[in-house]
């Protein structure tokens, strides 16, 4: 049996837990009969049994110091008609059993899939979505974590929002990027900001928009709460992409459905900068091979829709790159201009006016160009 994960000592508990009141900029109400809706302030009626059951694939591989947290994340939702598969992707199966019995004591709700060796990331996921019967489906990483009410509030407002717009078949929700490191069976908070903060795109509230998506992903999969049927209908993960298969699925998810932005910090999205291996990030470890299959799915995009429409969707990429490309060079800007107002603010110097001025100025200036 493997060694006892969790520890007496204090500093410990705190660093591995997150409080709601710590990493969620809005005070998130742990009622589930009324929700206030953020986006026109009426309140939705919604009871536990009126919600759609909701299946979650765990993937795991050689991670338990994260995976105890991650399932801990899951049994602790305010809603409790859900499935969990964990699919471990060729670890060792003693440490995912142990953790898995130890957190949910032979729930029925829970079942574990062993894969002998690594299939990857997206083919775990077809197999845990496999096992399901659920309504609607997400992917939860054995790295990432849940504020208690997000499949509370997400089914909720998912299902409001459904009676007026039947094309939504998926809700995303905003999340918070945590900044961490591991040493040992300790996880180490370091700072906690808004995931895609300098993001200029009103994406935030509303029915998402496949233009931006279609330039890059602009949620990871922890948002995310989707159809199955819609998932099943659309080929699920594509398994030959070993990284970015979380950008083209939602990308396919979004040219057959329309999904709901929910702007409620409901998830959060851990980083770990500094790890390697297996403790790594995806997205940081592997950003050259992010970099090549970010415009190997773009080319897909353009050719899979050349019988109809090729050139408009060309046209599209091409006008929202150079977008993409101003954003950044002002959000860059205003991030330098930033840096220096702190700096001036700092030495209490007299310039402090004038450069937060400009720091408007060129806001104010983006805006315009986007807008236009």
């Amino acid at each position: 049996m493997p060694a006892e994960m969790t520890t007496s000592d204090a500093r410990k508990e705190k660093t591995e837990t997150l409080p709601l009141s710590i990493i969620s900029r809005k005070p998130i109400s742990r009622r589930l009969v009324v929700q206030q809706d953020s986006s026109n302030g009426e309140q939705v009626v919604a009871t536990p049994s009126r919600l759609p059951t909701v299946g979650i694939v765990m993937r795991t591989k050689d991670r338990a110091v994260l995976l105890r947290r991650a399932l801990e994340s899951v049994r602790d939702q305010t809603h409790a008609d859900w499935k969990l598969v964990v699919v471990n992707d060729g670890s060792a199966p003693e440490q995912v059993d142990w953790l898995v019995d130890r957190m949910f004591a032979h729930d029925p709700r829970v079942l574990v899939i062993h894969h002998a060796s690594s299939r990857g990331m997206e083919a775990a996921s077809n197999a845990g979505l496999a096992q399901l019967d659920t309504d609607y489906a997400a992917i939860h990483d054995d790295d990432d974590s849940w504020a208690p009410e997000f499949l509370a509030t997400m089914l909720t407002t998912l299902q409001h929002r459904q009676r007026e717009f039947p094309s939504i078949r998926g809700i995303a929700c905003r999340a918070n990027r945590v900044h961490e490191t591991v040493i040992g069976n300790e996880i180490i908070i370091e700072r906690v900001e808004p995931h895609n903060s300098w993001d200029f795109d009103n994406i935030y509230n509303g029915i998402l928009s496949i233009q931006p998506m279609i330039l890059r992903n602009l949620f990871p999969s922890i948002c995310f709460i989707f159809d199955l049927s819609v998932a099943r209908n659309i080929g699920l993960f594509d398994e030959s992409l070993p990284v970015l298969g979380d950008w083209d699925f939602n990308t396919r998810f979004l040219m057959h459905s329309d999904i709901w932005m929910c702007p409620e910090f409901l998830s959060f999205h851990h980083h770990r900068s500094s790890a390697t291996g297996s403790l790594g990030n995806n997205v940081l470890y592997g950003a050259q091979k992010h970099r090549l299959y970010n415009q190997l799915l773009r080319n897909k995009i353009i050719r899979t829709t050349n019988n109809h429409s090729g050139t408009d969707i060309a046209n599209l990429i091409m006008s929202m790159e150079i977008y993409e490309t101003l954003k950044l060079e002002f959000g860059h800007l205003i991030w330098k201009s930033y840096q220096i107002d702190n700096s001036i603010n700092a030495l209490k110097r007299p310039h402090r006016k004038p450069l937060r001025s400009l720091t408007r100025r060129i806001e104010s200036l983006f805006k315009r160009i986007v807008q236009a």
